[in-house]
């Protein structure tokens, strides 16, 4: 920590870049693609998290320009006259991409000069209600910051009181790199996840890269809970799985993650629901939202088509949102017409809407066109419309429409055509390596049997009279079987589609058990075994905790599991580690056995680095000080020793500030964990001499960026 400088950072970062883009220009390979872009985006959050967001911002918005808005004609082919005419469109200051307006770098060549956007007047700071010098400075600070988040203008009020609010190109152009042609491919899928990461939100899984699980850049993740139950007794009873540990990721990107009501899995919500309100890590929604738009309308990323509708479904501030959501769905299907996943995510979005009747018009009408790129998902999820509603004889009738469009009854005739149907596009798409198909034919197999089958060989998990209920053993082995081939090939057993495959299998599993009765050590058995195959999948690591809630036993399985498994080379991993501290504050864990977590997990070379998690740590010793503090109140009037009162306050401080100058020696680029020293209750224990010693630290030791000075 004594030796980093912001600025020392900030050159070694860049000298990297720069390097890498010489490279790049002898030969563009994928793999000299992905490690610019990898700089570049650690480049950019190490910006934004020590305080400079408009410059991190700005150069986000430069590298789209330069990527997907290029002008098409053949002077700008090469990078010199390319970064000139750059130059004049950012500095003419017009709108940019994010920006309300913003017509892209292609329009300003073709179209000539345009008006830059009308000056913003400054916003007023609220001054805090407070004679704590510390107290008032935080909050002034906080709201300074999310006053700053977007670059300013040259005429912007912000701009002139401010010059680290405006943004020119000679601020940004040592970040930027201008990709050949011939890359643009690749890059542009590698710039689309990396984009994502920077604005900490899961990957759309466009790319190879495995950034995610960066420390430095993966998401980050639903807030821990651990108020909700320490110091309570140990649950037992059943209850629902936390369906948010999913929202950094680590699963394999499905649409049903994207759309559904909140009685699955969901990798995107609500944007308040996701981050805290005081979450100086992430950008602001807006810009976002506005620039997956751009990408999606003018630059034709087909590809983000549906994880922008998933974001912009669950963020809509429109008078009539139901009206709002409908009119970018259609807009988008108007604009990628053939798309038939673009019709799926539509369905399911009504269907997670509660319109039934919709969702159903809407694959009915997908189901006639004539492409067949993902043609059989549409049946797929026509019948898990049915399934959920309590309908399956009306979705067998619909996954069996898939191949005769003309049934109406099932016989042993019309079963015994389906499933030769399903198993001959199943086989053909595995030997052919068109894994997505052979994903989607295979999901469909499982649920043909899970509707027909009456019994199963190697299982007692058969069917029931009991409503929706099917056979569960039988279609498990059809997963399985499926399985059993992904894990033949070593370049398949550890695929993003083999993953898929399992969690179509765990929502099944998930489906049958909250739809009557199941064996428990079946299901538990059956999830392990995922854990086992894919350690890192949140969702499998939930719905084994789930399916343990009830059991009570000396060893706790989960823990071990986590041990033994998850938490080991080359696995461990923020979001596991997230995990594990939240299992151990919600369901079976103590006080200390969630700081043991906490401290397994900042104590780990896969988590150090992670700011993230050095907040959580800070945030639970500031709920554990407010506690002590309280237990103390409690214990003092009913007439306890008050010096043992007081040992036990002393000690709690003691760790909550040790926990602080770790954090800070870890992470010293962070201007978050510089600024959770000033809240309530642990700046009350930090005199003012320790806490100016924090700010000059930061503010002038180090470099990071302050908006007020103390």
């Amino acid at each position: 920590m004594t030796a980093f400088t912001h600025g020392d950072v900030k050159r070694f970062i860049t000298d990297k870049l720069h390097s890498l883009a010489e490279t790049l220009q002898a030969g563009a390979s994928e793999e000299v693609c992905g490690q610019v872009v990898y700089v570049f985006l650690r480049l950019t959050r190490f910006l934004f998290d020590a305080g400079y967001s408009e410059l991190a911002v700005a150069a986000w918005q430069a590298i789209l320009e330069l990527a997907f808005s290029r002008p098409t004609t053949e002077e700008y082919t090469d990078a010199q006259s390319a970064m000139s005419s750059f130059a004049d469109f950012w500095e003419s200051e017009v709108p940019r991409i994010g920006e309300g307006g913003a017509k892209g770098w292609r329009h300003f060549v073709d179209e000539g000069m345009s008006d830059p956007p009308d000056p913003k007047k400054n916003t007023k700071t609220t001054l805090p209600e407070t004679r704590d010098q510390f107290k008032a400075w935080a909050l002034m600070e906080r709201q300074a910051m999310d006053s700053a988040c977007m670059p300013a203008r040259t005429l912007d009020d912000d701009g002139q009181d401010d010059p680290f609010r405006v943004v020119m190109f000679s601020d940004i152009k040592d970040f930027l790199v201008w990709f050949p042609s011939s890359a643009l491919p690749v890059v542009k899928n590698q710039l689309l996840d990396a984009y994502l990461l920077f604005c900490r939100l899961p990957t759309a899984s466009l790319s190879s890269s495995a950034w995610s699980n960066d420390p430095f850049i993966t998401p980050t993740g639903k807030p821990i809970p651990y108020q909700q139950r320490l110091g309570s007794e140990i649950v037992t009873e059943k209850k629902t799985p936390d369906f948010g540990q999913t929202y950094g990721g680590n699963v394999a990107l499905s649409q049903e993650l994207l759309f559904n009501s909140g009685n699955w899995f969901r990798v995107l919500d609500k944007w308040t629901t996701m981050f805290r309100a005081d979450d100086p890590q992430v950008p602001i929604l807006s810009w976002v939202l506005h620039t997956l738009r751009f990408l999606v309308y003018e630059c034709k990323v087909e590809a983000m088509a549906d994880y922008y509708l998933a974001l912009d479904w669950l963020n809509s501030n429109s008078n009539d949102p139901a009206t709002a959501k409908k009119k970018t769905a259609k807009a988008l299907l108007k604009q990628y017409s053939s798309n038939l996943r673009l019709y799926n995510a539509y369905a399911l979005m009504e269907f997670a809407s509660g319109n039934i009747d919709m969702a159903i018009k809407v694959l009915s009408s997908a189901t006639s066109l004539p492409s067949d790129s993902g043609r059989q998902q549409l049946w797929n999820t026509w019948t898990w419309i049915h399934l959920e509603s309590n309908q399956p004889q009306l979705a067998l009738v619909r996954l069996c429409s898939s191949v005769d469009a003309g049934v109406t009854t099932i016989t042993s005739a019309v079963l015994l055509k389906v499933r030769s149907r399903f198993e001959t596009v199943r086989d053909y798409s595995l030997s052919s390596l068109q894994l997505e198909t052979a994903v989607e034919y295979a999901e469909s197999l499982a649920l043909l049997d899970y509707l027909t089958s009456s019994s199963s060989s190697s299982s007692s998990e058969t069917a029931t009279e009991n409503g929706a209920q099917g056979c569960i053993g039988a279609a498990m082995e059809r997963i399985l079987q499926v399985s059993g081939e992904f894990q033949s090939r070593k370049d398949l057993a550890k695929s993003e589609h083999h993953e898929r495959l399992l969690q179509v299998a765990a929502r099944l599993l998930y489906f049958h058990a909250t739809h009557g009765p199941y064996r428990p050590a079946f299901l538990r058995a059956q999830f392990r075994s995922f854990v086992t195959l894919f350690p890192q999948n949140i969702m499998f690591l939930e719905l084994y905790s789930w399916s343990e809630t009830t059991t009570l036993r000396v060893d706790e399985p989960v823990r071990f599991t986590l041990e033994a498994i998850s938490l080991t080379e080359p696995y461990d991993c923020v979001a596991v580690r997230r995990f594990a501290i939240a299992h151990e504050a919600t369901t079976r864990g103590t006080v200390h056995s969630t700081k043991a977590a906490f401290e397994s997990a900042v104590g780990s070379d896969a988590c150090e680095g992670n700011v993230g998690l050095w907040v959580e740590y800070l945030r639970f010793c500031a709920h554990q000080i407010q506690m002590q503090m309280q237990t103390t109140r409690t214990q003092t009037q009913k007439g306890r020793d008050e010096r043992r009162e007081k040992r036990d306050d002393d000690k709690v401080v003691k760790m909550a500030k040790d926990v602080y100058y770790r954090a800070l020696a870890a992470c010293p680029w962070s201007k978050q964990l510089y600024l959770e020293g000033f809240r309530d209750s642990l700046a009350r224990e930090c005199g003012s001499a320790e806490l100016r010693g924090v700010y000059h630290t930061f503010a002038v030791e180090k470099g990071l960026r302050v908006h007020v000075d103390l």
